[in-house]
């Protein structure tokens, strides 16, 4: 076992010659010491014999042992010392997920092995980068011009990407050997990617930021505590903010403004969300408030959208952006007429202009929650079959028919003027009676009958009918309250037939 004493007392005159207090407080910490006490057990293991001497010109630079110690002092966790020449190499690993790796520590050809080893233990993306700079004509090129070599990639340490950083040092331009140092860097090299990540975000951000300030007819910047305020627009030739204007109170006033810029019927909305306390939520709490609108500009009202947001972790201020959304608001509204127009076309017999059987449909359906629920107001169903339709089509034609049907729905409509038509059939019709039509069902049936009788003699349409009350204690659905309306309609045209038809 080496004298480590001889050693650190050569490193130490050495230091204290060169005037360098840092390296000597360096050879007095004790992990320095153990440091050298393992590298000095390694090199022994591998033959290597150290002997005192009192030559008082001692050159460490040349002792192989000292030179590792001088790479594991500046924190390199695995060290090649390398003939550059002959490819002969000694590897030495402080670090235990290193040593996992089972990478050869000593053998006559380094770049034969390096390739060897890169496609075991560095990580897939990163091999082709390091076999290819790590060429020994390459790297001698960089330490003949006095630089160091460097080269930064991932290692695969715990089967996880940890970026390393390996450094060839050449000590003299006459030695033919070099020391290639690898040092962990994998915490520094994330910190570097995520802030450069962020810058770049940060850039995007900005420009996001000025396209969407573009869409702007107003920005104010508001603080939330004393109303004061800074107007800011976008300048299109600098593409940045400019400031406008500023003041003192941005509430105050606020509602004679409204008063004289706003539509009326928008005004109390607009000072419903606009407002100092909510300006204040909205920046202690990170809420979002929006309010549409439709404001004067050269006397004429457009729709627009203001925004009431934080400004990022700030909760002194909030931005108060207005936005002109009149033509989409038009677009929307043209759009709602025209899908409003559709879906009442899709509920509507083209013929009669009566509700279809596919809107009694959602009738039923309604109207069945409202049962099962017990929130059902009182009801009956009127199911009304116009009689001799199939003789009329038979005899005269589908155009006449189509004309006696319409007759029949102008009879309904004529003494059940409160009540929506449904034609679930070519010649069937029911109602849903509610409010005056269902307390005056007994006068308007009897007055539609009456009708019948009337048109019975003068050749025109007749149409019979089947009245039902809903009955809260039997029925549990619309179906069973149409059953016997429906049964009721068809005695009535049954007595009508044989009486009058």
């Amino acid at each position: 076992m080496a004298n480590l004493n001889f050693f650190l007392d050569k490193l130490k005159e050495k230091a204290i010659e060169l005037n360098n207090t840092e390296l000597l407080n360096k050879l007095n910490e004790k992990s320095f010491n153990d440091s050298l006490n393992i590298v000095c057990d390694t090199m022994n293991n591998l033959g290597f014999e150290f002997k005192e001497t009192s030559n008082n010109d001692f050159d460490y630079q040349k002792d192989i042992n000292l030179r590792i110690s001088r790479a594991l002092s500046k924190n390199y966790f695995t060290i090649y010392y390398v003939n550059i020449v002959n490819g002969d190499y000694i590897g030495y690993s402080s670090n235990n997920h290193y040593n996992s790796l089972k990478i050869e520590e000593s053998g006559d050809d380094f770049f034969s092995d390096l390739v060897k080893n890169a496609y075991n233990v560095i990580y897939k993306d990163d091999i082709e980068k390091v076999i290819t700079e790590l060429q020994k004509e390459n790297i001698l090129k960089i330490l003949d011009s006095g630089k160091s070599f460097e080269l930064t990639y991932r290692l695969m340490l715990n089967n996880t990407p940890t970026y390393v950083m390996l450094k060839a040092i050449k000590l003299n331009n006459e030695d033919d050997n070099v020391i290639f140092g690898i040092t962990n860097i994998d915490n520094q090299k994330k910190r570097e990617l995520e802030y450069q990540k962020a810058m770049k975000a940060n850039i995007t951000y900005s420009n996001i930021a000025l396209a969407l300030a573009s869409n702007y007819l107003f920005i104010y910047y508001v603080d939330v505590n004393s109303s004061s305020y800074i107007e800011y627009n976008l300048d299109n030739d600098f593409q940045v903010l400019k400031e406008v204007s500023r003041g003192n109170d941005f509430f105050n006033g606020l509602e004679d403004q409204v008063k004289e810029n706003i539509v009326a019927e928008d005004q109390e909305k607009f000072l419903a969300i606009v407002n100092k306390e909510n300006a204040y939520t909205v920046a202690k709490n990170g809420s979002i408030l929006k309010v549409t609108y439709r404001q004067y500009f050269d006397d004429k009202p457009l729709f627009v959208e203001l925004t009431i947001l934080k400004m990022s972790s700030d909760s002194e201020h909030v931005i108060l952006a207005v936005t002109s959304i009149d033509s989409w608001k038009k677009k929307e509204e043209k759009f709602n007429k025209k899908l409003s127009e559709q879906k009442a076309l899709a509920r509507t017999d083209a013929l009669t202009g009566a509700l279809n059987k596919y809107s009694y449909k959602e009738l039923e359906k309604k109207i069945n929650k409202h049962i099962k629920k017990g929130t059902i107001d009182d009801f009956a169903i009127l199911v009304c079959d116009i009689n001799n339709l199939k003789d009329v089509n038979d005899t005269k034609g589908h155009e006449a028919g189509d004309r006696y049907i319409k007759s029949a729905v102008t009879l309904i409509k004529k003494h059940f003027t409160q009540s929506k038509i449904y034609r679930i059939g070519g010649d069937e019709f029911v109602l849903l009676l509610t409010e005056s039509d269902y307390y005056n069902k007994d006068f308007l049936s009897n007055s539609m009958d009456k009708d019948n009788k009337k048109n019975i003699n003068l050749d025109r349409v007749t149409v019979s009918i089947g009245i039902s009350d809903f009955n809260k204690k039997i029925d549990t659905s619309l179906a069973d309250v149409f059953e016997r309306a429906d049964s009721n309609m068809y005695e009535y045209k049954k007595a009508f037939k044989e009486k009058f038809i």
